[in-house]
């Protein structure tokens, strides 16, 4: 992704976006497919006060990044999830407060499109009312370990946690044993031998590091700014709760373990709690 200056043209893949004199903004691209993101960078010459987006009825914040001793500017960043279900136009609002006290209010059109989705027939001969009730509990409390939007840890591009091909893709629309549950796949399945390492795919520190009866041993990962990442269904942990990892970090190996047909890694990425494609985290920003 190129720095795109005040006075500077925009180039067809980005989407510059002049705020003040002080600060300008630079979006990767304002159009976006479901489950993606919306990559932002604002570079500006005081420190902001405060920085705050909206989007499809969502509220998110800038991170500092960086300062350029360089260019004499500060960086603030900042992912946008778009949630599974969004389409159409959509309105991004950028409001922010220079430290001198100068409030500044940009919007901008986003356009989402549709994801092609694949249906997918699973059999596994597990779906009963029991692991519903343990899919519902154990999700509840996966959701609840990523409350906390801490400091920015991650760096990019992100990697993937382990070198297999892709056998399930993101935003699948799944049917469990002849329709005893139904849902989108809000991850990536990776098919790979049991017992093959899985890295972690960027720096942070581990929420969890549990066995669970639906999900299997599992590990979230915390890389700030509401960033999470989840991986499932893995036959070893070896990490613990609280350690300090960084990007390429053994933290497991491949499984079968929980609501399985065969081994793989079951890879999820969050933001702000809203499932995303932890494709678009592969490329640079």
């Amino acid at each position: 992704m190129k720095r795109i200056l005040l006075a500077a043209l925009a180039a067809l893949a980005t989407v510059p976006l002049c705020l003040s004199a002080d600060a300008s903004v630079m979006l990767d691209s304002n159009i976006v497919r479901e489950g993606g993101i919306i990559k932002i960078k604002i570079f500006s010459d005081k420190p902001l006060k405060a920085c705050d987006i909206e989007f499809n009825k969502g509220k998110y914040t800038a991170f500092f990044k960086q300062f350029d001793l360089k260019q004499n500017q500060y960086l603030f960043t900042a992912i946008i999830p778009v949630a599974l279900g969004t389409g159409g136009n959509k309105k991004l609002v950028i409001k922010y407060m220079l430290s001198d006290g100068g409030e500044h209010r940009q919007e901008q059109k986003i356009y989402v499109k549709a994801l092609k989705e694949k249906d997918v027939m699973i059999n596994t001969g597990q779906m009963n009312d029991e692991l519903d009730s343990e899919l519902a509990r154990e999700g509840k409390m996966m959701y609840s370990l990523q409350d906390a939007v801490t400091p920015v840890k991650y760096s990019f591009p992100f990697m993937k946690p382990v070198d297999a091909p892709v056998t399930g893709g993101f935003g699948d629309s799944r049917v469990y044993d002849g329709g005893r549950a139904a849902w989108r796949h809000k991850g990536l399945d990776m098919g790979a031998k049991k017992g093959t390492p899985v890295r972690a795919d960027s720096d942070g520190v581990i929420v969890s590091a549990s066995v669970t009866k639906a999900y299997g041993n599992i590990v979230i990962i915390d890389h700030g700014a509401g960033i999470y990442s989840m991986y499932f269904h893995m036959q070893k942990l070896y990490v613990k709760k609280n350690d300090s990892v960084s990007k390429g970090d053994i933290i497991g190996n491949v499984g079968n373990e929980g609501l399985s047909t065969g081994p793989h890694l079951h890879w999820q990425i969050n933001v702000c709690k809203i499932p995303v494609n932890p494709a678009e985290f592969l490329k640079d920003f």
